[in-house]
């Protein structure tokens, strides 16, 4: 399976310096997972990255819905939900890969990274940019 590495562009930014360092870092995650994780049959470093990756968007998602509950977004609740949906997905593909289902784990977590991610800040969280800029 051979997919683009993500580049950060500057459309991805919501005008917040610490969160857009967020995205890069979820978008730096992608990558070397596409990098490392599918070409290699590391288990271990394969299980880091999920742990890793499972860490950082609780540490992301909590700042950016402070960020938003701050700035008076009204549409918190849904953004949480579609936040709480990428967390159970991760804890799936944990699970997975529990299980020994590693090749199906690299493939799950690649598309869900590509399609989920990369979607979630290019539109939905660009719906709050204009209440953080105030």
């Amino acid at each position: 399976m051979t997919m683009e590495l993500v580049a950060w562009d500057d459309k991805m930014s919501v005008g917040v310096d610490v969160l857009d360092e967020d995205h890069r870092r979820l978008l730096d995650m992608f990558n070397s997972l596409l990098e490392n994780g599918v070409a290699k049959r590391n288990r271990e470093a394969l299980s880091a990255l999920l742990a890793d990756l499972r860490d950082y968007t609780d540490v992301h998602f909590s700042r950016e819905e402070a960020f938003m509950q701050r700035n008076g977004y009204p549409d918190l609740d849904s953004h949480r939900a579609a936040h709480r949906y990428f967390v159970d997905e991760v804890e799936k593909l944990r699970h997975d890969f529990d299980g020994g289902n590693e090749t199906m784990l690299r493939i799950d977590l690649i598309l869900l990274l590509k399609d989920w991610l990369i979607e979630h800040i290019q539109s939905t969280d660009m719906q709050y940019k204009p209440y953080v800029l105030g």
